[in-house]
């Protein structure tokens, strides 16, 4: 009976997951990343056909069960609810009992476990722990290295640094953790010679970082200074303690906040930094996984009741978001604005708006590089490719909702810039304007 009750708390946990990310408000980063996937399992080439500025491995990976149970958010949640249990479990090998703790932490945070490729190089980050504390073969632990690197670019590097560590006492290990790195970087360099799009991916995942830090970095604020902080506070422990290499790990970890240095990635270093004093929390006598699990229980419970009081419409008849919970205020409002697209079927339409791959994707339209304006997403100088493309549209009808421009919002507002010179306003669906430039 002992043995059977580890795997029901992680079925129990994993069924838990699964609810609760598809009852959480739905999240632009969720959306952008589930269309990315999309994009791959419809055959579109990344960098080529559509833009991003990631390396690919977390959306080809996660559009692989596409090929068997379709495009769905509901099979990316799933995979997402699995891919936390698994976490849990490695914090579990990582921290013993005290894993419940972070997990608790987790689930408080939720914005920390979308979708999303932070959230996987996270779960690399964990299993690169574990290995390093099992002493496991340095061929494998290199060939996660590759992965973290082939999953964000900035970051994987900053995750291999650490093996330098045994850089003079055991070279060797280092030379094997660069061969196994390179096993996976190797294939992924030939798929980018096969699909002739290495001169956009260098141009987007290299050149236009320049491009996204400028554009990305919210200044300083009080968010700057606690980073600033805590970076001195890990050098300080590793000076203290320089043969602790998890001191290594965090420090490396750090690369997730950089270059927007915004609450979110600092919230997501935060968290990982919490696995240098996890170990030294003592816990009172109760049964922590029983009581971990029923905080979670009840959190996703009442996540459920909570939507109880807009109205229930479950599943609902937004396509490929069925199973993700809307209002029925969100629901009409993707049944009226998508209307756009009938109303003006006979000419090219382009929405130039944050939601743009929602709509793109719940009315199965093609995506391409209009449907994401991220300042830093069009390349180096990309703003300036941006103003060019839209120049080279002629006889199209262009889509915009100011609310998509204001504050720190991300999306360059070349193109607000260029519509509201150039365009003429022919018609309105609730926040969305509608533009014609001849």
């Amino acid at each position: 009976m002992k043995k059977i009750k580890p795997w029901l708390k992680y079925i129990l946990l994993f069924c838990l997951f699964v609810v609760f990310l598809n009852f959480i408000p739905c999240d632009l980063d969720e959306i952008w990343n589930y269309g990315f996937m999309h994009n791959i399992y419809f055959g579109l080439i990344p960098y080529k056909d559509f833009n991003m500025v990631i390396t690919p491995f977390f959306p080809f990976l996660f559009s692989l069960p596409f090929h068997i149970f379709g495009s769905n958010l509901l099979v990316v949640q799933i995979e997402q609810a699995l891919l936390i249990t698994l976490s849990y479990y490695l914090l579990e090998k990582l921290f013993g009992k005290n894993a419940n703790i972070l997990l608790l932490i987790l689930v408080l945070n939720w914005d920390l476990i979308y979708v999303s490729y932070n959230y996987f190089v996270f779960f690399l980050l964990l299993v690169l722990l574990l290995m390093e504390k099992k002493k496991s073969n340095d061929y494998l632990i290199g060939i996660v290295i590759g992965f973290a690197i082939l999953t964000k670019q900035s970051i994987g590097v900053c995750l291999a640094l650490p093996s330098l560590y045994y850089l003079f006492s055991e070279p060797k290990k280092v030379g094997k953790r660069i061969v196994g790195a390179l096993i996976p970087i190797f294939i992924f360099i030939i798929y980018l010679f096969f699909s002739n799009s290495y001169f956009e991916f260098f141009d987007l995942c290299v050149l236009g970082m320049f491009d996204f830090g400028k554009e990305n970095y919210l200044g300083f604020s009080f968010v700057v200074i606690l980073f600033i902080i805590c970076i001195l506070l890990l050098i300080y422990l590793i000076i203290r303690n320089p043969k602790k290499l998890m001191n290594y790990y965090v420090l490396s970890f750090v690369s997730i906040a950089i270059p927007m240095l915004d609450a979110f990635h600092f919230k997501f270093f935060l968290f990982v930094m919490l696995f240098l004093i996890i170990d030294k929390i003592r816990i009172p006598k109760i049964h922590l996984t029983l009581f971990t699990m029923g905080c979670i229980f009840g959190i996703v419970v009442s996540c459920v009741f909570v939507t109880l009081e807009d109205g229930f419409i479950y599943p609902n008849s937004v396509r490929h978001f069925e199973f993700k919970y809307m209002t029925k205020e969100q629901i009409k409002e993707t049944q009226l604005v998508s209307r756009i697209f009938d109303t003006y079927k006979d000419r090219k339409v382009i929405f130039l708006v944050e939601q743009s791959y929602y709509y793109k994707l719940v009315n199965d339209l093609p995506i391409n590089w209009f449907d994401l304006i991220n300042t830093g997403n069009w390349g180096y100088h990309g703003s300036r490719k941006l103003y060019h493309a839209l120049k080279d549209e002629k006889d199209a009808i262009f889509v915009i909702n100011k609310a998509s421009y204001v504050g720190s919002k991300q999306t360059d507002k070349v193109s607000l810039e260029f519509v509201k010179k150039y365009g003429r306003k022919i018609d309105q669906v609730l926040g969305y304007e509608i533009y014609e430039i001849k």
